[in-house]
């Protein structure tokens, strides 16, 4: 990519390796549907002509002695782009929810932490179609920079030409001995603390600044007190999470949604979290939860990046902690409700506070952020995660084949059984939903309860419903099969522009 790529890990980015257990893994990433068929060869021969576009692709993580900074990325010097590319088979009358049992078991597991942090998984076995798993650790790529970096990957018309690559090949720099490494990190620890020492103390001289600062804090303190008050209440996926992963998804028109909004009110995003709260609502009413008054949270990543960051790698994010209203059951009621919080909660800038916020990890040794990290701590703030993530509104191709679904997957983790990854992408948007299989083991019921509370909301508008159109319909008639067992599954490898928030997964 044409930006300067970070040597060191910023405290944001090193924060998702320490934090990270086996059934908590921190990567994200989605299931990307081509058409026509392509096999492993294929695709390895296609990504080493990119290779050169994608240089962290090739550098792994390490960790400096004693962690007196966070960790620096390096050139794998054993890279070899064969050891991130594997091939499983699924059956070939597999209708959409084989695949996706088939996508969420790709999906699961943490990444080998002594390579470049990143994998992809053809699923083959779907007629006329091949999908393609990314595993993409959260330290690399926010949910803006994954989908830059997925544009990298792409074409934007079908060709048959690989691009072209450099006349020299790649030279990986040799791994630093330990001392170097020891004195690299030092140095850098050092300038660091200076840098951020420095400028506090000549924004403490501008009282004006400071001022700024402090009615902000205050300003977003106020609107996040009630939350941060009291802990969430409690539902069926807010356990401790195992290391089985599900996966569905609930597909909408995206010019059918602008449609709705501009009847309703609103932007884009307050009727995706709209559509959220109502579909969450009735899945917890099939479960026998009393919704009646209940409000649950989400936490909504928000990116910092500016127009000119866009292509660089690693976290620029915040949040924004979002009400849901399950228990309200009238659907224009409810996106009313959401609207004016979340319009409440951008004027009082919680994001851009939560993100100054971070901003003080420079000031925390390493070590203690990572010793912090092992410590047991159970997550009561949110009962879920929503990112929102925009897409490109054309079609992309992998050489000659046209990606005709794109289905984002996200991270599950500390008591957040639930995590929805919103993209749009080529005029539909996808609300796609990673799950602890133990604590929601038919996310397909969740699915559809999505879809009905998206056709009350579209009813309410007076919006004509669409036929779906992703290419997943395929098989939608297909009987259920069970998907075998993962070693017989698997084969051995053979030679928005209208959404105000745009967050991350």
């Amino acid at each position: 990519m044409a930006t300067e790529l970070n040597r060191f890990l910023t405290p944001l980015d090193a924060a998702f390796l320490y934090v990270e257990r086996p059934n908590e893994t921190m990567h994200i990433g989605g299931c990307m549907v081509y058409e026509g068929e392509f096999s492993r060869e294929y695709m390895v021969e296609q990504l080493t002509a990119r290779m050169h576009l994608l240089p962290r692709y090739r550098q792994r993580v390490l960790f400096p002695p004693f962690l007196v900074s966070h960790p620096v990325w390096v050139d794998d010097p054993a890279f070899n782009l064969e050891n991130h590319v594997e091939e499983v088979w699924i059956p070939e009358d597999s209708d959409h929810q084989v695949l996706a049992r088939a996508a969420a078991e790709a999906y699961s597991g943490m990444l080998d932490r002594n390579r470049p942090l990143w994998k992809g998984i053809l699923l083959r076995g779907i007629p006329g179609h091949t999908a393609v798993v990314w595993k993409i650790h959260h330290a690399m790529v926010d949910g803006v920079s994954g989908v830059d970096l997925s544009m990298v990957l792409s074409d934007f018309s079908p060709t048959e030409e690989l691009p072209e690559t450099p006349a020299e090949p790649w030279a990986p720099k040799p791994l630093p001995d330990s001392l170097s490494l020891l004195q690299e990190a030092m140095q850098h620890r050092l300038g660091q603390l200076n840098e951020s020492w420095t400028n506090a103390a000549f924004d403490a001289a501008r009282p004006r600044l400071m001022a700024d600062r402090v009615r902000e804090m205050v300003a977003a303190s106020s609107a996040t007190l009630p939350v941060s008050a009291a802990p969430a209440p409690r539902t069926v996926f807010n356990r401790p999470v195992s290391k089985e992963r599900g996966f569905a998804w609930a597909q909408f028109s995206f010019p059918e949604l602008r449609a709705v909004k501009s009847g309703l009110g609103g932007t884009v995003n307050d009727v995706a979290l709209t559509t959220l709260a109502g579909g969450i609502g009735r899945y917890l009413r099939e479960r026998g939860q009393d919704t009646k008054g209940l409000e649950l949270r989400a936490m909504c990543p928000v990116s910092m990046r500016q127009q000119d960051e866009r292509g660089q790698l690693g976290n620029l994010v915040s949040n924004m902690i979002a009400p849901l209203f399950v228990g309200v059951d009238d659907p224009v009621e409810r996106l009313g409700r959401e609207r004016d919080a979340m319009n409440k909660l951008k004027e009082a800038g919680q994001a851009k506070a939560f993100y100054q916020l971070t901003q003080f990890g420079d000031r925390v040794p390493p070590l203690m952020a990572a010793i912090a990290a092992t410590m047991p701590f159970s997550q009561t703030l949110f009962n879920t995660v929503s990112t929102n993530v925009p897409g490109p509104m054309i079609p992309l191709y992998f050489g000659p084949h046209k990606l005709v679904d794109w289905l984002p997957l996200g991270i599950v983790s500390n008591n957040i059984g639930l995590f929805v990854a919103i993209l749009s992408y080529n005029q539909r948007i996808t609300l796609g939903m990673t799950v602890d299989a133990k604590l929601i083991p038919d996310p397909w019921s969740l699915a559809r309860c999505l879809e009905e509370s998206y056709a009350e909301l579209r009813e309410a508008a007076g919006v004509e419903g669409e036929e779906p159109t992703g290419a997943l319909c395929f098989a939608a008639a297909a009987p259920q099969v069970e998907l075998p067992e993962a070693e017989e599954a698997t084969a051995t490898p053979d030679s928005d522009a209208d959404s105000s928030l745009r967050g991350v997964a």
